[in-house]
């Protein structure tokens, strides 16, 4: 199929260096990564967005390719959308928070993860710059409207990414699908959770369509994420997350190495061990989550406990060097190389070392001889994604079959089963399966070997990529997640309202009706109204409007009986109990509102811009004024607006001069239930918020652990809220429900205990 397609990755399929005459040279970049990509990119003449090494700078152009063998020789510099950034920043993206942030935390090791908020600044800002060179490329393609249109975005270092790329397409109005691979890990939930950023960074990736990871353990476990700490709606049988008014497609597509090139080049390569012994082998980068030192020293216990094995086997470890300019990768080459001379020392004899130990990055071509002449491979990571090494061994399996030892805290080890799976943190345990690795016989190493041999030679890279692509093409195919319904806030909101009386407080524009060109056109359904009347008048829950609209305006929109109001964002309260107030030192700007309004009409209402003039507030919206001008008279409206006095926020497509008091959303809910239930009132209140816009993120703030809030829009804004709805019409479901849960509860009251018990009562007010 024939598709635009841009690959997004940290590293471009190539670094480019400096040659003796000072011309900019291409330097190969290995890794199953563009052994899968760069074939794609050039036959779909496509774009790939990356790094392209410390060397290049923007005064220099991407070379062509001078090595005709090179995977990515094919892709012209044309295809290229380098990505540049001072060595400063990219000590703070990449060795900050990538590395001493993201990765222990990603491996399940968050007691080495450092957070700095410098660092997290960095990472924002570096993919800033990968999304914007993605769009570039994206408008290149010869369609906007193809629905094949894709963005591939890979891996941790681009987890904010997908949500910044996806806001610039919408706004262009350019449809593509984006996509987005985790190389690494995805942990549980109460782990993922201690990134301060965790919030964002799951918004970052629910910008995509598609989000794939090596194994069914980490999508569920993305999943769940987005559960507990976005409050999405997932559904984890069918592997889908929605947030807001859109369904993400979760999938796990393990990465398969290029089979038939490591059986061929295992045939051609040179033999690399000339000794008798049995021969242990370890490949790792050297890095804390691959259990290189717990290794070492479940080796040592194998040699402690079966003397009979010494001088019949070495241990070659293989650590190839990672990330040599940080303290943590130094003292673990030291601590390693310390334990390898402990060990040597102890067991080694004149004729015999047990450890032989290799620091150096070694070809793939003179590996494959490692791999095939090893007779038990020592895969032992306590994290690792997938770890490829295991599947590279027993391709590489060609003669005389070994065993593969492995982990089975790798991706690996959710589908190698064949292999034999230990834990590497228990010595004892490894020393024994080394053991059983030395002592199995032929016709099981063949059987085992055999089986790993099938399943990797079937699911390998071609089977990922072909895979990635099925998923992709099936995007808008695959079910959907079934639309909001009475379950889904029973589940949500029964368990935590329990025992308590039930206040209910809505926000008026975007929340019970949708956002209109003017405020006058915002006027109730019928549906929605009788819905609101009939829950006031079982008279068991509080209902209250809480709006930026004046008392005077909104008791001409809303007419219901019973109803308390409390406008002016709650500095004009008019309750159903009688009480009516309005806060005093607001009432001092109001004289000051008629020259503000005059000011701003003067200055900003061009071009679509117009003003709405309230009590206390003046409102500048700028839906319609012109994308070009638009920041700029932003920019004076707010100036003009502090010039006075007023306090300039921002609200859904306006900026609202408020009074400089102290006073927002956040004391406007208080106030209300102080007012409907007493300066006690959380003791034996639970309240349930639902808005729209930045105003109500400051109730969200103040009902955090005091109430159950919902965020009505667009999923692509932080909310402090509990939950996401999608729009004004999900706000209906949520009224249908609580108009069954008052009408459950008055059943309840007015029933004597045996009517309740065979009507099922007891058991369906699961509230009391």
């Amino acid at each position: 199929m024939k598709r635009s397609l841009v690959v997004v990755s940290n590293r471009l399929p190539f670094i480019i260096n400096i040659n003796e005459d000072g011309e900019p040279v291409r330097t190969n970049s290995a890794g199953g990564l563009v052994t899968a990509l760069a074939p794609l990119v050039i036959k779909h003449k496509g774009y790939w967005v990356g790094w392209a090494g410390n060397n290049f700078t923007e005064t220099m152009k991407i070379p062509d390719s001078k090595d005709s063998t090179a995977i990515g020789h094919g892709i012209k510099p044309s295809q290229i959308l380098p990505i540049f950034f001072t060595k400063e920043t990219y000590q703070s993206y990449y060795s900050g928070f990538c590395n001493a942030s993201l990765w222990p935390l990603m491996h399940s090791l968050p007691t080495l993860a450092v957070f700095k908020a410098e660092q997290w600044n960095s990472y924002v800002s570096v993919n800033e710059k990968f999304s914007a060179a993605a769009f570039e490329a994206v408008k290149k393609f010869d369609s906007y409207e193809d629905k094949n249109n894709l963005v591939w975005i890979h891996d941790y270092q681009l987890m904010v990414t997908p949500m910044m790329l996806r806001n610039l397409l919408d706004e262009a109005n350019i449809s593509c699908k984006l996509a987005f691979f985790l190389h690494i890990p995805f942990p549980s939930w109460d782990i993922f959770r201690l990134n301060p950023w965790a919030n964002e960074m799951l918004l970052g990736l629910l910008g995509c369509d598609l989000i794939a990871f090596h194994t069914n353990t980490y999508a569920i476990n993305f999943i769940e994420c987005c559960y507990h700490i976005l409050g999405s709606r997932i559904d984890k049988q069918e592997m889908l997350v929605e947030y807001g008014n859109k369904t993400i497609i979760v999938r796990a597509l393990p990465l398969g190495i290029p089979y038939n090139w490591f059986e061929d080049t295992a045939k051609a390569s040179p033999k690399p061990f000339h000794c008798k012994e049995t021969i242990i082998l370890g490949v790792d980068r050297l890095d804390y989550t691959k259990g290189i030192i717990h290794r070492a020293r479940g080796y040592e216990r194998f040699l402690e406990k079966y003397p009979e094995c010494r001088e019949k086997v070495v241990f070659f470890q293989i650590a190839v060097p990672s990330r040599t300019d940080v303290d943590d990768y130094r003292n673990l080459k030291d601590e390693l190389e310390r334990e390898i001379g402990r060990i040597s020392g102890r067991f080694g004899t004149a004729e015999w070392t047990p450890i032989k130990y290799i620091y150096n990055n070694i070809p793939q071509y003179e590996l494959a001889g490692y791999y095939r002449d090893a007779r038990i491979a020592l895969i032992t990571a306590v994290r690792d994604g997938m770890n490829l090494v295991a599947k590279e061994y027993v391709a590489c399996q060609i003669a005389d079959p070994g065993v593969l030892v492995l982990s089975p805290f790798t991706g690996a080890g959710e589908t190698m089963h064949e292999a034999l799976l230990v834990n590497p943190l228990e010595q004892e345990m490894l020393a024994d399966t080394i053991k059983n690795a030395y002592d199995m016989k032929y016709h099981e190493r063949k059987l085992r070997m055999n089986a790993l041999q099938t399943r990797e030679r079937l699911f390998n890279l071609d089977t990922w990529r072909d895979s990635f692509f099925d998923a992709v093409d099936l995007i808008d195919s695959v079910k959907k997640m079934q639309s909001l319904n009475l379950y889904d806030f029973e589940t949500w909101l029964d368990p935590l309202i329990r025992g308590y009386r039930l206040t209910v407080i809505l926000d008026y524009d975007g929340t019970l009706v949708p956002i209109k060109p003017h405020p006058d056109l915002a006027v109730l359904s019928d549906e929605v109204k009788d819905l609101l009347q009939k829950l006031i008048d079982f008279k068991l829950v509080d209902v209250c409007i809480l709006s930026g609209r004046s008392m005077e305006n909104l008791s001409k929109m809303v007419t219901l009986r019973d109803i308390n109001l409390a406008a002016s964002h709650g500095m004009e309260l008019k309750l159903a109990n009688g009480i009516e107030e309005e806060n005093e030192q607001a009432i001092i700007f109001k004289n000051k509102v008629p020259e503000l309004a005059a000011e701003l009409k003067e200055n900003v209402c061009h071009y679509g811009g117009w003003i709405e003039e309230k009590k206390y507030h003046v409102t500048f919206h700028w839906r319609d004024t012109n994308p070009s001008l638009r920041p700029t008279m932003v920019q004076r409206a707010k100036e003009i607006i502090q010039k006075h006095g007023f306090q300039a926020l921002n609200g859904h497509c306006t900026v609202e001069a408020r009074p400089s008091i102290g006073w927002d959303k956040g004391r406007g809910v208080y106030n209300i239930l102080e007012r409907l239930h007493g300066v006690t009132w959380a003791d034996n209140v639970r309240t349930i918020f639902i808005g729209d816009d930045e105003t109500d993120e400051d109730a969200m703030r103040a009902l955090a652990g005091l109430g159950i809030t919902f965020r009505v829009g667009k999923p692509n804004i932080r909310t402090h809220a509990s939950h996401r709805l999608p729009n004004p019409d999900a706000v209906k479901v949520f009224l249908e429900w609580a108009v069954e849960y008052a009408e459950s509860k008055k059943k309840y009251y007015l029933s004597t205990p045996s009517e309740r018990r065979s009507q099922g009562l007891v058991k369906r007010d699961r509230s009391r």
